[in-house]
Parts: structure tokens; C-alpha cells; sequence
């Protein structure tokens, strides 16, 4: 019996023990969990006893543009912030007639905000209280209430929901919040910047919820963004767009980029409440080109041997005008004549002789038919004829910029690769990833590539040159300026989504180049729905090009 009893003890004995041990081992491992991974959880709960904190803007990173000015536009807004519970119990050694001066200026302010009126101050929640400047100021000398503060905070102006800035900032789509494709360049900016603190202004608070100062709290490990915008360009560009005399035009898109880097200096559009224009966002695959495609064409030909400058095509008055017809049938023109002149049919005429696979290698070395900034909702150009032919004309009025649909962004390329002594080099906007100053993380590398001769290049820049002096381009040119460029001019038929009826719409481009202080640019203008009657590309895009050079000599020289 005595036997049995000491084998219970030991049993029993074995059993304390083990619970002792599982007991220790969960004290051992709930300690660890406190110390590495919820101890910024539990600092900030204890911290928030000590202080109020509140976000100053609602930006996860900066933008900054190629001179370090940040491109984002800010609405300043202005906060009263009671913390009811606080404010109800802790003033009563405080003076009424600061807290009347509370009352009275939060209802004069706002009928509505009458913190005086029963069941007001009852929440658990803080209570904010949007108000303007004036209002905040005399709110901000109000010291000593427990329980109530004032802050500034900056939310991002996104009125004009489709900027290239507010698009790259948004990894949520415009039209149904939904998140952007993973491959987008917007989802490459919120993975690099995710981990990113928004900053906040944080109020110290004693033991007795006194506020005893306050300090700004910005995360140094912060990864923002650099572009190779230029703010103070992109503004220029969109007073120019907005002026009296653009004001007839529904949209205009504008691209600038620097040949020799690729570096786009502005993608700006006259109206950023619209689907953006230059990335063909809310189109079928972009807009057609026009006669500002028969630089590719005839660079293909030159390039290949297919043609020659010395070639002579005599125009038959097809594709053309009525008043082209009569005067131009029966003419004879070189492929430069032609392209001064912009004549239709001896366009039509040089692809038929060049032939579709060597025009449409020249198009996809220049980037077209494919996304080039790779926005999410960015469209890419379409072949809207696979394989167009000779034998029923599709070939001549692929030639001629017809069947075929490019975005702004795409045609850039087009005057850059002339001007760029036939060298491709990718149009892109970031620059690199930087700190809060601006310093560099990471920088973004892009890549080049010869795609057609340089004597190539070099006599379609000629060319472009005379178009500007002496052809359809003339409204662009100015006597201390070098410029090249082309004009189009082009008619599309879209489906509305409002009547669901087939819409005639005219378009017009001027895409070209133009040197300053020894530097070489490359600029799209691109004005949608002109009048086709009486409005063409020379008329609309080319005065706006000039426009622009003539506004960035002057800013130039005056600096």
C-alpha cells in the first residue's frame, strides 16, 4: 500500500512539473512575441496615451521633378480636433471664457458645429472640424484646452484625375477602384513605395492631457520618386494650351522629350478631367496618323535601298482632296516633294514599292503597336489591316497613315529618331527612386539602338526641315529656330457610348524637332476633333508647336 501511494506521489509529482514546464514555455515564448514583434504595436498604444497623431497629407511618396520641385499640387486644408471624452472631463479648472471662445468661433464659422448642443461631445470617436484660414488661426491661440488641438493637412489635388501625376500615384483605377495590372507602371511606383510612413504632426501630451508640444514625424527610410519632368515647363505648356486663342479646341496632348536621352520633359494635356489623350487612354488602340506616318514610310524605303531621293512618281489624284486632285493629277514628285507637299497618292505609291515588311519592321523598331510608358489603362497603336496588299489599295492606304491606329506617346518617336541620327532610344518619365532629399536609392537605366542609317536620318531631317520652310508645316516655322517636323490630318468614325451611334471625328498633328542652345527635342502636338472642313493639323497642332518652342527660347534666354 505504501509502495502504491509513493508511486501516486511521483505521478503526481510528474504532472506539477510538466505544467510547470508548458506553463514556462508559453510565459518564455509570450515574452518573445512582445519584444520582437509586438512591440511597435504596444509602443504605439502607449505612446498614443502620451500623444495625438494625425497624417499631414494623404501621399505614400513625393514626386519630385528633374530639378528637385515637387510636381504634386496640394489643397492645404485647416482641422479643429476635440477628443470628447478628454475635453468633457478635463477642463473644469479651465477658464469658461476659453472655451466659450471655442464654442463661438466653431458656430460662427459653422452653424453645424455647435459643440454646445446636447449629445454633441457623446462620441468615443475624435471629432473633426473642417474650417478655413481665418478660422484657424484664432482656433491655434486657444492653449491650455485639454482634449482639443488644431493641424494643417495637405491632401493631394486630384481634380484633374487624369494627369500623368495622379495617374502614377493611384494604383487603383479611375472608373471602378479596382487595382492596376501588376505589370503597370503605376503598381511598380506602390510596390517600390508600400512600405513607405505616411508623415504626421504628433502633440505631446502630459500625464494630465495637457498638450506640451509637437513635432513632425517623417520617415527617413522613405522611398520617393524622381521624373524627368520639368514642372516649370509642363506649367508653361499648359497656360499655352489654355489660352484665348486654344480655347476653341476641345483637347490638345503635347509630348517634349530630349532626343539624345529619351527623357520626356513634359506629357501634358489641355483638360485632365478627360481620359488622357497622349497614352490614348478611352480610345480604340489610339487615334490614325495621318501623313505624319510617311516619315516612317519613306525612311523605310531610303533605308533599305527600295527608293531613292532621285526616284519620280506621277501623281494619279488618288486618295486626295478634291482640290489636291485637280491640282496635283498629272504632277510628277520626288518622295521629298512628295512628303513637302504631303501628297497622297505618290505615298500610296511609294509603300506599294517599298512593300509592307519592311515599312512595318521600320514601325515596330520605332516602338509603335506597343505600349511605351506602360500605364495601365495606356493604350498600344493597332494594324487595323493584319496584311494589307497591293492588290486592293489596303498597302497604299496603310502608307498613307490610314489603317492604322497609334497613341501620342507611340508618334514620338517618329521626328526623335531623325533628329537622333537614327537612333531609338525609349521614351520614359522616372529618373530614379530617392530619399526625402532628393538623394538617389536607385537609378533607372534605359537602352538605345541604331534602327535606321544616320545618311538616312540625315536626309529625312532635310526633308522635315523643308517642310517647316516651305510645305504644310509653315505656321510652325520660326527664322532663329531650327525646326523640322510633319503635319496629319485624319478622319475616324467611333462608336459613342452615349447614343451608340457612329461619331465622324478629325484630327490634327504636327510631330517634329527643334534645337536650342545646341540641344535637340523632340515634341507631338495632337489637337482631337477639329473641323475637317476647315481645320487641319497645319493649322491647329503646327501654330501650337511654334507657340511652345517660342515660350521655351524665351524662358531660356531669360534665365
Amino acid at each position: 500500500m505504501l509502495e502504491i501511494n509513493r508511486n501516486r506521489i511521483s505521478k503526481r509529482q510528474y504532472i506539477v512539473f510538466l505544467v510547470f514546464i508548458i506553463a514556462f514555455l508559453f510565459l518564455s515564448l509570450k515574452i518573445l512575441q512582445i519584444q520582437h514583434f509586438d512591440y511597435k504595436k504596444l509602443s504605439v498604444m502607449a505612446n498614443s496615451q502620451y500623444s495625438y497623431s494625425e497624417n499631414t497629407t494623404d501621399a505614400r511618396f513625393l514626386l519630385f521633378d528633374c530639378t528637385g520641385k515637387e510636381l504634386l499640387n496640394y489643397n492645404k486644408k485647416y482641422y479643429a480636433v476635440i477628443s470628447p471624452n478628454i475635453f468633457r472631463n478635463d477642463n473644469k479648472d479651465l477658464k469658461s471664457e476659453d472655451i466659450l471662445t471655442l464654442v463661438y468661433t466653431l458656430r460662427n464659422y459653422n452653424r453645424d458645429y455647435d459643440i454646445s448642443k446636447s449629445g454633441e461631445l457623446n462620441s468615443s470617436q475624435k471629432l473633426y472640424y473642417e474650417v478655413d484660414e481665418s478660422t484657424y488661426e484664432k482656433l491655434r491661440k486657444l492653449n491650455g484646452i485639454k482634449g482639443f488641438y488644431t493641424y494643417e493637412y495637405d491632401p493631394v489635388d486630384k481634380s484633374g484625375v487624369w494627369s500623368i501625376e495622379n495617374l502614377l500615384i493611384n494604383p487603383n483605377r479611375t472608373k471602378d477602384s479596382s487595382k492596376k495590372s501588376k505589370d503597370s507602371i503605376e503598381m511598380q511606383l506602390y510596390e517600390k513605395t508600400k512600405d513607405n510612413k505616411i508623415p504626421q504632426i504628433v502633440f505631446k501630451k502630459d500625464v494630465n492631457n495637457k498638450i506640451i508640444g509637437k513635432y513632425k514625424n517623417t520617415q527617413d527610410s522613405n522611398v520617393n520618386v524622381r521624373l524627368t519632368l520639368n514642372k516649370k515647363v509642363e506649367d508653361s505648356i499648359k497656360t499655352i494650351l489654355n489660352n484665348s486663342y486654344n480655347r476653341k479646341y476641345n483637347q490638345i496632348g503635347v509630348v517634349l522629350m530630349e532626343a539624345n536621352t529619351g527623357a520626356i520633359r513634359a506629357i501634358v494635356q489641355k483638360d485632365d478631367t478627360k481620359p488622357n489623350v497622349n497614352l490614348g487612354v478611352a480610345t480604340n488602340h489610339g487615334f490614325f496618323p495621318g501623313s505624319i506616318f510617311k516619315v516612317l514610310v519613306e525612311e523605310s524605303g531610303l533605308d533599305k535601298n527600295k527608293i531613292s531621293v532621285l526616284d519620280k512618281f506621277v501623281s494619279r489624284g488618288l486618295y486626295e482632296e478634291e482640290e489636291e486632285e485637280k491640282t496635283n493629277k498629272g504632277a510628277t514628285f520626288t518622295p521629298k516633294e512628295a512628303l513637302i507637299a504631303s501628297n497622297n497618292d505618290v505615298f500610296a505609291q511609294i509603300g506599294d514599292k517599298i512593300g509592307f515588311q519592311d515599312i512595318y519592321n521600320n514601325l515596330k523598331a520605332h516602338g509603335l503597336l506597343k505600349k511605351v510608358l506602360n500605364f495601365d489603362q495606356e493604350k498600344e497603336g493597332e494594324l487595323e489591316m493584319k496584311n494589307p496588299k497591293i492588290s486592293d489599295g489596303t498597302l497604299g492606304l496603310t502608307s498613307i497613315g490610314q489603317n492604322i491606329r497609334i497613341t501620342p506617346i507611340e508618334a514620338i518617336s517618329i521626328p526623335n529618331t531623325v533628329v537622333n541620327s537614327g537612333v531609338y532610344v525609349k521614351p520614359h518619365i522616372i529618373d530614379a527612386y530617392v530619399d526625402n532629399n532628393n538623394r538617389i536609392i536607385e537609378k533607372e537605366n534605359y537602352n538605345s539602338s541604331q534602327i535606321i542609317k544616320q545618311s538616312t536620318a540625315d536626309e529625312m531631317k532635310s526633308q522635315m526641315i523643308d517642310v517647316v520652310k516651305k510645305g504644310t508645316g509653315t505656321f510652325a516655322y520660326l527664322d532663329d529656330v531650327e525646326i523640322g517636323g510633319k503635319t496629319g490630318t485624319t478622319q475616324r468614325m467611333e462608336l459613342s457610348e452615349k447614343t451608340n451611334s457612329v461619331v465622324e471625328h478629325s484630327d490634327g498633328w504636327f510631330v517634329g524637332f527643334f534645337n536650342l542652345k545646341g540641344k535637340n527635342y523632340s515634341m507631338v502636338v495632337f489637337v482631337e476633333d477639329i473641323n475637317k472642313n476647315t481645320q487641319s493639323g497645319g493649322n491647329t497642332a503646327a501654330p501650337i508647336f511654334k507657340q511652345i518652342v517660342l515660350q521655351l527660347k524665351n524662358s531660356m534666354e531669360n534665365n
